[in-house]
């Protein structure tokens, strides 16, 4: 049934993908498209693909300082782990990047892969916030964001909701396995696995109760996002593309969602359609320089990311059947 289920997935996650590129690509003059995209100016390319890079160093620290209440890290070994985390992104399906990247961390390091899931956990409801700040921000110079009023709602809702609720498990919780682990359900040798797994998990995600960087990881999660920004800028430098800074937000945010949605390994599709459906339908731009523009975006992130994330996977002689004994998936 796991096997039918992960099918499923992948065939519907495929099938997103598929559709994105449909939408964005239907009407593609090849030639045309070529064309556009050789006369970019590569410096401001090559000038984003850097501060993509920067910014995997940017979240590594953060990573470090939610990890500093469980145990101190070097920045190196996390920043490989978050390139390889990337890397999976990119090319695995079920987004296998996030247990990769936990896998990563646990094989040299005195942490098990199921509490470094858990702050990787935390990790994306930081990124949540991140984006809900980014939503709020732009909403107050776009009346176009009036329409998506009740996303921003949900999202700031969800996000400050479940930060807060993380902070009180935290302190009133602190010994979850103590609580459970007379349960019946958990008696057994599995059960018992389960429940340490639980626990872990549960560490990891509640690491932020304890934790004396709060500010910092709050400034942190703003300096990423203007990164993103910065790298959409540079694009739109780099291809002469006519919209205002406000669009370039409404751009960044756009394709930030289509990367939620299921879609095949580094969001191919789901992230071109977003883009070219901002630019098309709400700022009036061209088809082929939208589309080119999308290509664009969505390659300063993969492209680098992904192949120095291989580098590191290599180096780090992980194997994908790994994760079948690691019991952040048992």
């Amino acid at each position: 049934m796991i096997y039918v289920n992960r099918t499923l997935k992948l065939i519907i996650g495929f099938a997103i993908s598929a559709a994105g590129l449909w939408y964005a690509f239907r009407e593609m003059n090849f030639n045309e498209l070529i064309e556009y995209l050789s006369q970019t100016n590569l410096s401001y390319i090559l000038l984003a693909m850097l501060i993509m890079v920067a910014s995997v160093a940017l979240r590594a620290y953060r990573w470090q300082l939610m990890l500093k209440p469980i145990q101190i890290f070097t920045l190196n070994p996390l920043f490989g782990s978050t390139m390889i985390g990337y890397f999976g992104n990119g090319v695995f399906p079920f987004r296998l990047g996030e247990l990769l990247r936990a896998y990563a961390i646990s094989r040299s390091n005195m942490i098990t892969a199921s509490v470094a899931f858990g702050t990787i956990i935390l990790e994306r409801i930081l990124d949540l916030i991140g984006l809900a700040a980014m939503m709020i921000f732009f909403a107050i110079f776009s009346p176009l964001m009036e329409w998506s009023g009740k996303i921003l709602i949900g999202l700031v809702v969800f996000t400050i909701g479940g930060l807060v609720f993380i902070i009180w498990l935290g302190k009133s919780h602190s010994n979850f396995h103590d609580k459970f682990v007379h349960w019946k359900l958990f008696q057994t040798s599995t059960g018992q696995k389960l429940l340490g797994n639980i626990q872990n998990v549960f560490t990891g995600l509640t690491s932020i109760v304890k934790t004396k960087h709060s500010v910092q990881l709050v400034l942190l999660t703003l300096m990423l996002w203007v990164l993103y920004y910065i790298c959409i800028i540079l694009v739109v430098f780099a291809t002469g593309l006519k919209i205002t800074w406000v669009a370039v937000g409404i751009v960044l945010i756009a394709t930030t969602m289509a990367i939620i949605v299921p879609s095949a390994p580094g969001y191919v599709g789901t992230y071109h359609a977003a883009a070219v459906y901002v630019l098309v339908n709400i700022y009036g731009a061209g088809l082929t320089e939208s589309q080119a523009f999308a290509v664009l975006i969505h390659a300063i992130g993969f492209i680098p990311l992904v192949f120095i994330g291989f580098g590191y996977f290599l180096s780090s002689s992980i194997h994908i059947s790994d994760l079948k004994q690691e019991e952040i998936i048992a």
